[in-house]
């Protein structure tokens, strides 16, 4: 996962370089859990789930004004072996990682099954998010993801309450336990990168004693919940989200639609086509500057670079006194075939005014992070565009996967 989340006013996350530089970038903030993110819809095709961008009222209850601007989230069904079912919502939905990760107190009531090892032990894992990382165990679960065939699928449960026993040194030093409500904004990561899996540090535990893991059998890894899909849904997915206010919106609700190619609503006609390298990787030139190791990334609330823009040096939230329309051109990875180069461009205004505390959806707010080689396309990027992720060696119109494509209205 690469999520960074600008924390103007609370927070930042974004894909696996990226993710948790929360402690450094205080400029966005992204929504956590409640009450109506997402879900299936009688207007939603059975491949598609509803999205919002929204506050998050458990997190605005525990911390008003502190619910983070942003965060992309849907509703998800999970369920146990004896079919008792929950809704979790405000689930963040992030093309920066992979798999299904929830809160242990969002799944109260249910009876999920720990995946046990040959030794007797049971499975654990430790995500990590650059500066922290998320504990828990791994379990098995039945998931629907709005009308698709209910798919069993390891999650990772993490918190406090959850199975995981206490977590090993080697896991805590990755840095701040991201593992709670707050510090994850939400109930949870659906990871939906273009990738089936991410390395991952997994552990056998017995009792309180976890030992790392050099292998893990592929049925047990905590894996992009896309790969588990039917044949016509597995391929990649488009995330749809409309243009939106430059003052931005309290909320604003956009479609996930699973597939490439497969349904009337999942073409890819329209889409350029951006080969990215083995990590999902994409080349961005702006300022004529390159960095050659960028990323679109849904789990990152803004746009975050090394951008020459002013910024707030507390929160290193980009200030201008006017709003800025930087030309961008987008290129395929390093390796990525064929050589592509497609023009775009973002909007940047001073996110310091822009985050009041009523605008949730923000499309123009980012921040200052000297990462040399990389510019961060945050969910701002999103906003009035489809972006589509092709899944790698998975064909679709847009090519072999991985790729990433991009079509503006």
């Amino acid at each position: 996962m690469r999520n960074v989340h600008l924390q103007l006013l609370k927070g930042l996350r974004g894909r696996r370089l990226f993710r948790s530089l929360a402690a450094g970038l205080a400029v966005l903030a992204v929504a956590g859990l409640g009450g109506c993110g997402g879900g299936s819809s009688s207007s939603l095709a059975a491949n598609q789930m509803r999205m919002t961008v929204e506050a998050d009222p458990q997190i605005q209850a525990m911390d008003p004004g502190g619910a983070p601007i942003n965060a992309l989230y849907v509703s998800i069904v999970v369920c146990d072996s004896s079919d008792h079912c929950v809704t979790v919502p405000y689930v963040e939905v992030d093309t920066g990682s992979v798999g299904l990760r929830l809160r242990y107190k969002a799944l109260a009531g249910l009876n999920l099954q720990p995946i046990d090892l040959s030794d007797g032990g049971q499975l654990a894992t430790c995500e990590d998010y650059l500066t922290g990382y998320a504990w828990g165990s791994v379990e098995r679960a039945t998931v629907e993801l709005g009308g698709e065939t209910p798919i069993g699928v390891p999650i990772e449960v993490y918190g406090s309450g959850g199975p995981a026993p206490a977590v090993p040194a080697s896991c805590a030093s990755l840095g701040t336990n991201s593992g709670s409500l707050l510090a994850m904004g939400g109930n949870g990561v659906l990871g939906v990168d273009a990738v089936s899996s991410f390395s991952a540090l997994y552990f056998d535990c017995t009792g309180s004693v976890c030992t790392r893991l050099s292998t893990l059998p592929k049925r047990d890894d905590v894996a992009n919940p896309v790969s588990f899909l039917g044949a016509s849904d597995n391929n990649g997915l488009i995330l749809t989200l409309p243009s939106i206010a430059a003052s931005g919106v309290p909320m604003a609700q956009g479609t996930l639609t699973f597939g490439l190619d497969t349904r009337y609503d999942n073409r890819t006609t329209g889409f350029e086509a951006i080969p990215t390298d083995g990590v999902v990787d994409i080349g961005v030139t702006v300022q004529g500057q390159s960095y050659p190791n960028s990323a679109i990334d849904s789990g990152s609330n803004g746009y975050f670079g090394a951008l020459n823009l002013p910024y707030d040096s507390a929160t290193l939230s980009f200030t201008p006194s006017t709003l800025q329309v930087l030309p961008i051109t987008l290129s395929n990875g390093v390796g990525g075939q064929p050589t592509v180069a497609w023009p775009a461009s973002i909007d940047i205004g001073n996110g310091l005014a822009l985050q009041n505390g009523k605008a949730f959806a923000l499309d123009d707010v980012g921040a200052y992070m000297d990462t040399p080689s990389s510019i961060l396309l945050g969910l701002p990027f999103f906003f009035g565009r489809s972006i589509a992720y092709a899944m790698s060696g998975m064909s679709s119109g847009l090519g072999v996967g991985p790729i990433v494509g991009v079509r503006q209205p």
